[in-house]
């Protein structure tokens, strides 16, 4: 169960996730070239925490990503890279695919750094059950779902952290205890609900404006 009082800040958690969510999907479709652009865009954030927090993302997932480069250079056809290679070759363009990948998963582990490192648990929670909120006029629990995508988020936050070499057992163990944990977390969660203000309102028609202009 939710509890909510009100207070006022510069950006609401929920517009912090909608902005987050918003610049996933406009990396899939905008052009190459304007991935230079949210790069440059996202460095003055990587400082400090918030770098170190994007360098273990990048350490946790280097064979994903790695994994993923190869697998787009050997299945996309394409022209051979190396003609005495002959079929096993990486094709030209599945290469060129799977960089781009690779740049857009970069930058949404960086944006993902920037959003976990600005805002806290609580402010998550509360975002995701502001954003939420409407489902309920169709009879869907928001509460329970926001809870349940926090305790993912927290989850998937403490493994990408764990910089420690184990095995698979020992992962199991721990994807069991954090079952457990899930299981007895509190019944009641109280937080400082965040009214919007103008700045709000005034990011979101930015995103907006700019994606329309970069994906006209």
């Amino acid at each position: 169960m939710l509890s909510l009082s009100s207070i006022r800040c510069k950006l609401h958690p929920a517009t912090a996730i909608v902005l987050w969510l918003f610049f996933v999907v406009w990396l899939e479709f905008v052009q190459p070239a304007m991935l230079i652009v949210a790069a440059l865009g996202l460095i003055p954030w990587l400082r400090g925490v918030t770098l170190n927090q994007f360098l273990r993302y990048l350490r946790r997932t280097r064979w994903l990503l790695l994994t993923l480069l190869v697998i787009y250079a050997y299945t996309l056809p394409g022209e051979n890279i190396s003609a005495a290679l002959g079929s096993f070759s990486p094709s030209v363009q599945g290469l060129q695919y799977g960089i781009l990948r690779l740049m857009r998963m970069i930058l949404l582990l960086a944006a993902l750094s920037v959003l976990m490192i600005h805002t806290s648990r609580n402010d998550l929670l509360l975002g995701l059950f502001r954003i939420l909120s409407p489902l309920r006029l169709l009879g869907v629990d928001a509460e329970r779902i926001a809870v349940r995508l926090w305790l993912t988020l927290h989850y998937a936050e403490a493994a990408l952290a764990d910089t420690r070499t184990i095995n698979m057992k020992q992962r199991l163990e721990a994807l069991q205890l954090n079952a457990a944990m899930a299981t007895e977390a509190p019944s009641h969660i109280e937080l400082q609900d965040q009214a919007m203000g103008w700045t709000d309102y005034l990011s979101l028609l930015l995103a907006l404006a700019v994606g329309a202009v970069t994906l006209w």
